[in-house]
């Protein structure tokens, strides 16, 4: 068997392949998607990003996943912190800081609205609302849990210095700015005892010139998985939208197109190779992976302990069980990314439109 499709644990997670669903199916996908990516064979299926009221939803799932054999990880997000809209005219948002309205992170989708920096009673607040969401994940039998502290999340609104402007012991040093991270893991454990997984997917550059630099991200990786993190997704910081907008590049969002040779491919590998020598967690790529054969050879440089794969198994849900039959040709997908601008700009379900007849 090749060691891709051999067991490995994260805490006493036990999965059966070193293959994951990068976040993806969130609330609004029908319980059959989740049934059909754990019949395809995924070590760990990694849901999108969950607000607190939306936890309780996936009961359902997580029963139908693990009787046919599957993992599932619920990942956490802040439903009351740096919640920027698309209303100019909404309610105070609570911010990592106040920022001015021609702030690079402000778009026609992330839009500046009426906000304030979060007071230390509000900070208090957001971390116990991640605390309540893994009680509330563990209770329903969730495998594990994600914080998302990666793309616009608040918790990366943290890390990057275009949001956070603070001078107080929730800016500057990275000890500071990473000092949320460790209180949510800390008063999680607290809570769901030491066996149960919790995981954090990491921006560590920004989209932006002017944002977080990887030299500085790979510290706060390390320092992240000191805290006691049992495994680190590596992605993409705040992401440059305004690019998509303009000129349809998307070179500055975890999302690249035109993935149209190998080389293209695990954008993200040098980043997960500099980080996986610093921690000694497991470090999960994800990015732009679509052939087996790119993979196999990220695995065997050591430069990442899984693979997470997003827009590949929402056109082929069984492509792992493709590949662990022996059939290694490349994904189908084409990474042109219609399946995110239908569900975002159209509101439409997660899935693949690609017309296979021009192919």
């Amino acid at each position: 068997m090749h060691k891709l499709f051999e067991k490995l644990n994260i805490n006493s997670l036990v999965l059966k392949n070193r293959f994951v669903l990068s976040a993806a199916y969130g609330p609004k996908e029908k319980l059959e998607s989740f049934k059909t990516l754990a019949k395809g064979g995924v070590g760990l299926i990694i849901t999108d990003g969950l607000e607190l009221n939306e936890i309780g939803e996936f009961k359902k799932v997580i029963e139908e996943v693990h009787k046919l054999g599957g993992k599932i990880a619920l990942q956490l997000v802040s439903g009351i912190g740096g919640r920027f809209g698309f209303d100019e005219n909404a309610l105070d948002t609570i911010a990592v800081s106040h920022l001015d309205e021609n702030n690079v992170f402000f778009n026609p989708f992330v839009k500046y609205t009426r906000h304030h920096e979060a007071t230390e009673e509000e900070i208090e607040m957001i971390v116990d609302e991640f605390v309540q969401g893994a009680i509330l994940a563990k209770s329903i039998k969730a495998d594990a849990i994600q914080i998302h502290s990666a793309h616009q999340s608040f918790l990366l609104q943290f890390l990057s210095p275009i949001t956070n402007k603070r001078k107080d012991r929730w800016g500057g040093l990275i000890e500071n700015r990473t000092r949320i991270h460790r209180l949510i893991y800390d008063s999680i454990r607290l809570k769901v005892g030491d066996n149960f997984p919790i995981l954090i997917k990491l921006g560590v550059e920004d989209g932006f010139d002017e944002g977080l630099k990887f030299s500085e991200g790979k510290k706060i990786a390390k320092l992240i998985a000191s805290y006691g993190f049992d495994a680190i997704e590596i992605s993409l910081g705040l992401q440059n939208i305004q690019k998509i907008i303009e000129l349809n590049d998307w070179s500055g969002t975890p999302m690249r197109i035109n993935l149209d040779s190998i080389k293209k491919e695990a954008y993200f590998s040098s980043w997960c190779r500099e980080i996986k020598k610093l921690v000694s967690v497991p470090v999960i790529m994800s990015g732009g992976l679509k052939s087996f054969e790119k993979i196999e050879e990220s695995f065997q440089k050591n430069e990442a302990d899984l693979f997470g794969l997003c827009r590949p198994l929402i056109r082929e849900p069984a492509l792992v069980r493709r590949w662990e039959s022996g059939d290694l040709k490349k994904a189908i997908c084409i990474s042109c990314n219609k399946c995110l601008t239908e569900i975002y700009l159209k509101g439409n379900p997660l899935e693949c439109f690609l017309d296979l007849k021009k192919f």
